[in-house]
């Protein structure tokens, strides 16, 4: 009986819809499409109350898998871990050469991303620690010996020492002589110098900028073949490094501050330390893991004189002078 009033007093207002529109001079066919356009727009407006309950039970639905997935890869991550590696391994270098071709727009606009290339780590953790590490190579050390005839040292050999080389004196004359011979070239592949530890400079603020009286400490790292040739020229292989393993990593070190400095670590720990010009004591300092049980060894590193060292248990520090001479020295490694 409701529904029958109410159907009545609707049907009685589109009667008198309809007639104050003929009224104003609208037609039955005008009346008739603006009628249906309007329940259109009851039917588009009504609908979305109509589906929230259906959306909030898909939404529901697809927060449950996602949890049971979850749970699941959690449950079985190791199983997991191995299968996708065991299937991708033929994908990983047509993904790598893929990524290459993508990414060569992105290198063209920014060319000087290209000195990342060959970093192995970005960025150092100075907090890393070997849990558990074995300390014995180092621990039976007591001094640094010198060796009169060295041979290419073996992976076993950890012991540091010392010897003489035939090393020609570099000093700084003739590091600049070998800069301007080959400039662009180390302008292209090593143009950055790290200086005091705080910023970077060009090599032309080096050999052609600085000021007579600079007192500073400079680490130019170069680590591409082009600059290796290059150095190969000036500071041959030293007879102790094998013939085949030394790593492409070198720094040439010059110091004018006579200050106590840091070697910086080497891509592979088996290191050496060639003293182009000057001299200076070196003192190794035990890793951190190995404090306990090696001893700190100190040396005299003369001119032309060449220290082998692991940098896996020994860390050399480059003691204050009291001398004027500018020290000048070449860091290698082998692998």
């Amino acid at each position: 009986m409701v529904n029958q009033e109410v159907m009545q007093e609707y049907a009685n207002a589109i009667q008198n819809l309809k007639k104050q529109c003929g009224d104003a001079g609208l037609s039955e066919e005008e009346f008739r499409r603006m009628y249906f356009r309007s329940l259109k727009t009851l039917e588009t407006a009504e609908r979305p109350e109509v589906n929230t309950p259906r959306r909030f039970v898909t939404k529901f639905r697809v927060l449950l898998v996602g949890i049971i997935i979850g749970v699941y890869i959690v449950l079985n991550h190791k199983t997991i871990y191995s299968s996708i590696v065991c299937n991708l391994q033929e994908y990983i270098y047509p993904g790598l050469k893929l990524l290459r071709k993508i990414s060569i727009p992105l290198i063209s606009l920014f060319p000087s991303l290209t000195d990342f290339y060959h970093e192995t780590c970005l960025i150092q953790n100075p907090y890393f620690a070997v849990v558990d590490m074995d300390c014995w190579p180092c621990s039976t050390v007591s001094n640094i010996r010198e060796v009169n005839d060295p041979i290419p040292v073996s992976q076993q050999q950890t012991a540091p020492f010392i010897y003489e080389t035939e090393q020609q004196v570099i000093n700084m004359e003739a590091l600049k002589k070998m800069y301007l011979r080959n400039r662009d070239t180390f302008d292209k592949e090593s143009p950055k110098i790290l200086t005091n530890n705080k910023y970077h400079s060009s090599p032309k603020d080096l050999f052609i900028d600085r000021p007579i009286e600079d007192k500073s400490f400079y680490v130019w790292k170069f680590n591409n073949m082009n600059v290796a040739k290059v150095l190969r020229q000036v500071i041959p292989r030293p007879k102790v490094v094998p013939k085949f393993g030394q790593s492409t990593e070198r720094f040439i070190i010059v110091d004018t501050s006579h200050q106590k400095f840091n070697i910086p670590d080497t891509e592979c720990s088996f290191s050496f330390l060639l003293a182009l010009s000057g001299s200076r004591e070196i003192n190794l300092v035990p890793a951190e893991e190995c404090k306990h049980q090696c001893k700190s060894l100190k040396v005299e590193l003369k001119e032309t004189y060449l220290l082998w060292y692991n940098w896996w248990y020994w860390r050399p520090v480059v003691q204050n002078s009291m001398g004027n001479h500018t020290f000048i020295a070449h860091v290698g490694s082998y692998c």
